[in-house]
């Protein structure tokens, strides 16, 4: 990249002989190389692309509904907006734990993610004491679980009973 002094090219943006792009940057003419087209994305660039669509359409739904609004709000850290906050909670899944006691599943999540429901096989665990909980019948069965988040996020966790 090449800052130009001359009078002639002083204020000339657009393309030279299909070599040289100029463009204007802080006042000044600079001679650059012709741009490359960008490679094709990947499926986890697209993935990712997606995910990001995702949690921007839910972060813009958040902040119309008064209450969301007020949780996001009080969530955001220091200088973060509500929107910020429903975004990062919409684009980043819950951490989940799972552990047994006895003939119960506990199931907890990390970080500040409001969970809507936690499905235990063809069941539900049950809320008790910010930690969800469902006793199991048969001892050796491979359960799955799916908890879900309020933003629509779905963590998928198998575990032995």
């Amino acid at each position: 990249m090449a800052i130009s002094r001359s009078v002639i090219l002083k204020k000339a943006s657009g393309t030279f002989a299909n070599e040289f792009v100029l463009r204007q940057r802080n006042g000044k003419t600079v001679i650059c190389k012709m741009p490359k087209p960008y490679p094709p994305k990947t499926a986890n660039q697209l993935a990712n692309q997606e995910r990001f669509k995702k949690a921007n359409n839910f972060a813009k739904a958040a902040i119309k509904d008064p209450a969301k609004k007020a949780h996001y709000k009080s969530i955001a850290k220091p200088g973060q907006s509500a929107f910020n906050a429903a975004f990062q909670d919409a684009y980043h899944k819950p951490e989940v734990t799972v552990s047994k006691q006895d003939q119960k599943i506990i199931i907890k999540t990390k970080g500040k993610h409001r969970i809507e429901k936690v499905k235990v096989g063809e069941r539900f665990a049950v809320l008790k004491n910010e930690q969800w909980e469902y006793e199991f019948k048969q001892p050796g069965e491979l359960l799955r679980i799916l908890v879900y988040d309020v933003a629509g996020n779905i963590c998928p966790v198998e575990i032995q009973t």
